[in-house]
């Protein structure tokens, strides 16, 4: 048995000496050929996410059980990413998503399979979302059983679970939907500012303006979730890149300006606010200071403009960013105009 916890400071590794959900998650993933889960809740990211995993390792089946959402709701995002795995799962013969119907479940299990049986299970207070860092700083703490026996019930728990108590999402008709929560609300990094706030900022903007081209290129800028993946050489592990990951590849036509921020100066970090009303920080590097992202967390910058995305119905979580999808929202580009305040930059993604 071995304890895994957030470790966010100040109760981090070097007071616990365990490590973390995620991380624990992932070294087993690489051994694992079967993945049975029954957990509460889902985020749309975290369906897609894995998806990936399946797609791009050693499992061969994958059943998911959705615990909570058939009677507290999805957001449509999260109801259209479970049904695009489901469907996934089902042609490719690899497993299929199913909701718990008679009652809520709340438990967050998770059990790995190998040829000769259960080796491993997981449980605690960690929903699908644990399966990377979101950017809520929420403390989790969950057991890893690692004895034969208790893999094993875990494991049969969980089918006896679905033989019982579920059917398949495909199966049911849901057209009921909760408004979804903003991305960024309570994430790590990010403030939620006031009306007079923003009032203050966009009366403080200059003229030094840049349009910033948001490019529909397959598997970078907004679509590096379609690359290639991280590699672990050591296990053999590919870890897709985070949905919301980004980064911009801004035209060296325009970061050779002189009032564009440059790597390597003090100008190269700075805060953004948005038209929507969120602050957080950004930083520009690379050659020729070509690439634009959110500071301390890439998914910042990335929820910012692909939620606006989604919320416009442009854009499906999971779904390739194309150039039909920025003419669907109405822009191709956002605005980064500078103000008169110290290190502070204004974003605008509005359709006009």
């Amino acid at each position: 048995m071995e304890f895994l916890f957030s470790n966010f400071p100040p109760l981090g590794k070097d007071r616990t000496k365990a490590g973390n959900f995620a991380d624990k998650f992932y070294s087993l993933i690489p051994d694992t050929q079967r993945l049975d889960i029954a957990v509460g809740y889902i985020t749309a990211d975290s369906l897609v996410e894995l998806k990936q995993i399946v797609a791009m390792n050693n499992i061969n089946k994958l059943n998911l059980i959705i615990g909570m959402h058939y009677l507290d709701l999805f957001t449509e995002a999260e109801y259209r990413s479970a049904v695009a795995l489901n469907k996934f799962l089902l042609e490719e013969n690899k497993g299929e998503v199913r909701l718990v119907t008679p009652f809520r479940f709340h438990g967050k299990m998770y059990s790995f399979t190998n040829s000769s049986g259960a080796f491993a299970g997981i449980i605690g207070s960690n929903n699908l979302s644990g399966i990377f860092e979101n950017g809520n700083r929420i403390y989790e703490t969950s057991v890893l059983l690692e004895n034969k026996t208790h893999a094993e019930q875990m494991q049969k728990f969980i089918l006896e679970l679905q033989s019982t108590s579920t059917d398949n999402i495909g199966n049911l008709l849901i057209n009921k939907f909760r408004m979804a929560n903003s991305l960024l609300e309570n994430h790590e990094f990010v403030e939620k500012i006031d009306n007079h706030e923003l009032a203050e900022c966009i009366a403080a903007c200059t003229g030094t303006s840049f349009d910033i081209p948001i490019k529909a290129t397959p598997k970078s800028n907004l679509n590096v979730f379609f690359g290639r993946g991280r590699v672990n050489n050591t296990t053999g592990l590919v870890k897709a890149r985070h949905w919301y990951e980004v980064e911009l590849i801004v035209p060296k036509k325009i970061t050779v300006q002189a009032e564009f921020p440059k790597a390597g100066t003090d100008s190269a970090s700075f805060y953004v606010i948005t038209d929507d009303g969120w602050k957080f920080k950004c930083n520009v590097n690379g050659d020729y200071s070509k690439n634009f992202r959110s500071e301390n967390d890439l998914k910042i910058l990335g929820k910012w403009i692909k939620g606006r995305l989604e919320n416009a119905g442009a854009l499906s979580v999971g779904e390739l960013v194309t150039e039909d999808v920025l003419h669907k929202y109405g822009r191709d580009t956002f605005t980064f105009t500078k103000t008169r305040k110290p290190d502070l930059w204004y974003l605008d993604f509005k359709v006009r």
